[in-house]
Order: structure tokens, then C-alpha cells, then sequence
């Protein structure tokens, strides 16, 4: 039997959650053993279901690969949100079992689940993933003119030797050139949104959860902004990146939940939040196009600036979800 650092990373990470699902459980008042069926349900459910929708979005790949590979885990191959509906339904099936409400467990596994997911930004890099655009490229190290630059960042430099090393950048495993390390960076930005997340005050069961699946939604959809490993992406010039449209729909199904629950109905404010989480998906696909320099008005923004604004708008989709979050 081979082990796999990523894999070995990862079962410490799901540990480490499990340890702190327990503490929360057990602080809410939760029956006794509830725990060790939320982790004995969520782990086979989270792993087949984040299979299952890897699989789904690249089906005319995985046609050719043939139904065996389904099962083929050392390969590789995982989608975040079939992770978060396996934990969403080990949740519900936790529920039934222990005869306590579900939503009640989704609140105590919204911190653990956000902290595995931050955690599993770092372990991308483990598995030759999670990284971005190359140094050398980004700071146009060989350009000798103006006319040369590669328009990818503002800044400019000849040595790029303090960046080309870990926590800033990794070698890319097939040509060996350093590019950033945008798991990182996702991670730290994962693990702020994870305390943000558990130092919010509710009182109304399933509110936590909520919240949770929002952060991870945003998170998710920022990471697939930088990152420039194998993404799936869609549509006949492959530019539509899967992760994004899938966030967006699922942002868009939070928002009505959010909505549905709001104890004070306030017109104005929920159009307001509405148009806010709409235009910031709207920035977000625009400063895609950007970034392949498709849109003649933006030619004069270069990456990193399309980067930061990305990441910002993904910070303004959880702000105007919890906009209505706030009134259940």
C-alpha cells in the first residue's frame, strides 16, 4: 500500500476537524456519539460525491476513461462542491439517526467543514497543484523595452530569487519554473474566513451553516480565479471555468434561502442585496474575460489588478448574502 502525502495532509486535517467537531458538539449539548456518525457518514459520502462531480463536469473526459477510473483515488480528481453536498447529507442522515435536528449538526460542522477546506488549499501544493501564473512571466524578467512587458503585473524586476521559493511560489512539476503559490494564499484567506465564520453570533438553527456554505462558495470561486492548474473549464473556446458558473448558481440558491428565512422582509435592502451579489458575480466573470484580454476597455488593467479586484468582489458576494443572512 502506497501513501500519498497529500493523502497523509489531508486524513490530519480531517483528524484535527473531527477533534474540533466533537469540542463543539459536545459544548452544544449534542447526544452523545453524534459526532462519530457525522465523521463515519461524511467521510465515504464527501470523498464519492466530490468524485461524482469531478466526474460530471468533465463527462466526455471520463467517457474516455472508462467507468473504472471512477474508482482510481490515487489519480486525483476531486470537486469541492460535491464535497460540500456529502457533508450537507451526512448531516440530514446524522439527523435521522440520532433523532436531533439536522440543521442543528450543519451548524456544528459549518467551522470544522471551512477549516478542512482552508487546509486543503496548502495540500493542493503537496499534489503539484493549487499554483498560478510563473514568476518569470509575471514580472517580465527577460523584457528589455517597454514593448516587451507581459502586462501581468505593475511591478517590474530583474531578480525575482527573494519570491522564487516556498511560501511565495512552487516549481511547476513539468517544466520546473517557479510560479506563485496561489494554494497559499487561499488557504490563509480560507482560515480568516473560518474564524470570521465561528466568531458570528446566531441564535437561529441552521443560520451558521448558511453562512458557512457561502464562505466556501466564495473562496472556492476566488480560487479558481488565480489558480492556473488543471481547471475544468467549459464551452467550445474552454474559457468558462466550471467551478464559477457552479458557485454562482449555488450563491444564487443561498441568497433565496436567505431571503425565504428573513424574519424582517425589507424590500429595498433585499433588492439592494440582490443586485449587489449580482453585480459582484458580474465583476468577477468580466475580470475573467480581462484577464484574457478580451474586453478592448479593460486592456489598460493588468493581472494583478484584475486579481484583487476578483478577490475583492468574492468578499462582496458573502457581504451582500449576509446582508439578509442577518435578518433570520
Amino acid at each position: 500500500m502506497t501513501l500519498y502525502p497529500y493523502g497523509v495532509y489531508m486524513a490530519g486535517a480531517c483528524v484535527l476537524a473531527l477533534v474540533w467537531l466533537i469540542l463543539i458538539m459536545k459544548k452544544k449539548g449534542m447526544k452523545k456519539g453524534t459526532a462519530s456518525y457525522l465523521a463515519l457518514l461524511a467521510l465515504p459520502l464527501c470523498v464519492l460525491l466530490a468524485r461524482l462531480g469531478f466526474c460530471l463536469s468533465r463527462w466526455s473526459w471520463f467517457v474516455g476513461k472508462g467507468a473504472g477510473w471512477f474508482f482510481r483515488f490515487d489519480k486525483g480528481g476531486f470537486m469541492m462542491y460535491g464535497a460540500m453536498a456529502g457533508l450537507v447529507l451526512a448531516c440530514v442522515l446524522t439527523g435521522k439517526i440520532t433523532g436531533q435536528k439536522a440543521a442543528s449538526i450543519a451548524d456544528c460542522a459549518a467551522g470544522p467543514g471551512m477549516l478542512v477546506l482552508s487546509l486543503s488549499c496548502f495540500g493542493d501544493l503537496l499534489a503539484g497543484a493549487g499554483y498560478g501564473q510563473p514568476l518569470e512571466e509575471w514580472f517580465s524578467v527577460y523584457a528589455f523595452g517597454p514593448e516587451e512587458y507581459s502586462h501581468m503585473s505593475y511591478f517590474h524586476l530583474k531578480d525575482i530569487s527573494f519570491f522564487a521559493r516556498f511560501p511565495f511560489a512552487v516549481p511547476d512539476s513539468f517544466y520546473g519554473d517557479y510560479r506563485w503559490a496561489v494554494g497559499m494564499l487561499m488557504g490563509l484567506l480560507g482560515l480568516c474566513l473560518t474564524l470570521w465564520l465561528i466568531k458570528e453570533k446566531t441564535s437561529r438553527e441552521g443560520n451558521r451553516a448558511i453562512l458557512g456554505i457561502t464562505m466556501a462558495t466564495a473562496l472556492a470561486i476566488g480560487y479558481d480565479c488565480l489558480r492556473m492548474d488543471d481547471v475544468t473549464k467549459w464551452g467550445v473556446a474552454g474559457v468558462v471555468k466550471a467551478g464559477e458558473v457552479i458557485g454562482a448558481v449555488l450563491m444564487v440558491i443561498v441568497m433565496a434561502v436567505c431571503i425565504a428565512r428573513a424574519k424582517e422582509k425589507k424590500a429595498a435592502g433585499t433588492a439592494a442585496a440582490c443586485l449587489t451579489l449580482a453585480g459582484c458575480m458580474g465583476i468577477v466573470a468580466a475580470m475573467e474575460f480581462a484577464l484574457e484580454q478580451k474586453i478592448p476597455f479593460l486592456l489598460w488593467m493588468q493581472m494583478d489588478l484584475c486579481y484583487l479586484v476578483a478577490l475583492l468582489a468574492c468578499l462582496g458576494m458573502i457581504l451582500a448574502v449576509r446582508t439578509v443572512w442577518k435578518r433570520a
